[in-house]
C-alpha cells in the first residue's frame, strides 16, 4: 500500500491508527507525526501504527500536526535536512534597524534560526545639512572623504543627489571605506573605494591613513550626528585638517518593552545579536532593568553575539558577557561565527 498523509488528525490519532490496522495495514507500518512543519517550531516523532499514539502523547506533540503513514517514513534519517540545520530551534533576537535587518535575518534563517526582530534603532536624516552643504561647495579642496558606515554612504549620496550632484563631483578626493560592506555600497553609487583597511574599525582606518601620511591633508567625514571621536581625533593629532559633517542620526526605536521583557523572563531567547554600540545601548533601554542584578537575571542563559570589538566593549562595559564575536566585522562573518559556535556546542 502507498503513502497516506492525514492533515489535522492529531486529536483522532488513536482512532485513525486503530482503523488502519483493522482494515489491513501492518501494525509495524512506519508512522511520522510532524508539528508546525517547515517552520522553526517544527518537531517530529517516528513510530509505527501500534506505537505512535503513545509516542505522541509522551512527547507532547499537539495540533497543528501532519501524520504520515508508509514506508517513506524510513527515509527520514537520510532526508531530514530541515531539523539538522545548525541553528534549528534557536530563537535569536536581531537588534538592527528594520531596514538593515534583512541580511542578518536571512543569513540566520538559512541555517534554521527563528529570528525575532526588535529594532532598537531608528535612522533619520539630520535636521540640518548646513555643514555638509558648505563642504560640498569646496570638494576640490579635499584630499580624502572617509565613509565609516552604510548609513553614512546612503544619506551622503541622498543629499548629494538632492543638490543636483552625483558621483562625478567626487573626482577630486580619494575615497576610503571602513570595511567591505561599506565599500560594496559605495560601488552601487558608482564609487570604487581607494582605501579599505585590513581591520574594519575606526582605529583600523586611522592606522591605514597614517601609514600614507595625513599631515596637511584636508579630510571630510560624513557620519552620524553622535559617534566615536577616535578617527577624527587621531587624524587631527597627526596634522590633518578634519571636518565632520553629520548626515544622519541614531534615534531609539519605539518598541513594546513588555513583549521583549516577557520573552526574556520566560527564557524563550537563545541569543541576542548586536551590530553596533547603539544597538546595545538602545536594547538595554528597552529591557529597562532596574538594577544590574535584574539585567543579569533577565539575560541569564542568553548568548550574546557582537559584530566586532567596539560593540563587544560596549556590551562588557554594561556588565554582560560576549559569547560570540565575528573575526571579520561583517554581517556574513557574524552569521558564520554564530553557526560555528552552535555547531561546536
Amino acid at each position: 500500500m502507498g503513502t497516506l498523509v492525514v492533515y489535522m488528525g492529531i486529536k483522532n490519532l488513536p482512532v485513525i491508527m486503530d482503523n488502519l490496522i483493522r482494515h489491513g495495514r501492518d501494525p509495524k507500518t512506519p508512522v511520522a507525526v510532524v508539528r508546525w512543519a517547515s517552520t522553526p517550531e517544527q518537531r517530529s516523532v517516528v513510530g509505527t501504527l501500534d506505537t505512535i499514539t503513545d509516542i505522541v502523547r509522551d512527547s507532547g506533540i499537539k495540533p497543528p500536526s501532519l501524520i504520515i503513514v508508509g514506508e517513506v517514513v524510513k527515509l527520514r534519517e537520510s532526508i531530514d535536512w530541515f531539523e539538522k540545520r545548525p541553528l534549528f530551534g534557536k530563537k535569536i533576537i536581531v537588534t538592527r534597524t528594520r531596514e538593515q535587518a534583512s541580511e542578518l535575518v536571512a543569513g540566520l534563517e538559512e541555517f534554521g534560526a527563528d529570528c525575532i526582530e526588535y529594532s532598537t534603532i531608528n535612522i533619520k536624516p539630520v535636521e540640518s545639512y548646513e555643514i555638509l552643504d558648505d563642504e560640498l561647495e569646496r570638494l576640490d579642496e579635499y584630499h580624502w572623504i572617509l565613509f565609516t558606515s552604510l548609513n553614512g554612504v546612503k544619506y551622503f549620496f541622498e543629499h548629494l543627489y538632492s543638490k543636483g550632484m552625483d558621483a562625478r563631483d567626487l573626482k577630486g578626493p580619494d575615497i576610503a571605506a571602513v570595511g567591505k560592506s561599506t565599500a560594496d555600497l559605495l560601488l552601487q553609487y558608482g564609487i570604487n573605494a581607494d582605501l579599505i583597511p585590513n581591520t574594519f574599525t575606526g582605529e583600523g582606518l586611522a592606522e591605514s591613513l597614517l601609514d600614507q601620511g595625513v599631515e596637511g591633508r584636508n579630510i571630510l567625514i560624513p557620519r552620524a550626528l553622535k559617534a566615536r571621536e577616535i578617527l577624527p581625533e587621531t587624524l587631527r593629532g597627526a596634522g590633518a585638517q578634519v571636518t565632520v559633517a553629520p548626515v544622519y542620526q541614531n534615534c531609539p526605536a519605539i518598541q513594546p518593552k513588555k513583549s521583549l521583557r516577557a520573552d526574556l523572563e520566560m527564557g524563550r531567547i537563545d541569543m541576542v545579536t548586536f551590530t553596533s554600540s547603539s544597538t546595545v545601548r538602545n536594547f538595554l533601554s528597552m529591557v529597562d532593568a532596574e538594577s544590574q542584578d535584574e539585567l543579569e537575571r533577565l539575560m541569564e542563559g542568553v548568548d550574546i553575539a557582537a559584530i566586532g570589538p567596539i560593540t563587544a566593549k560596549t556590551i562588557t562595559d554594561n556588565g554582560l558577557q560576549v559569547t560570540v564575536q565575528a573575526e571579520e566585522y561583517t554581517i556574513s562573518e557574524l552569521v558564520w561565527s554564530i553557526v560555528e559556535y552552535y555547531t561546536k556546542a
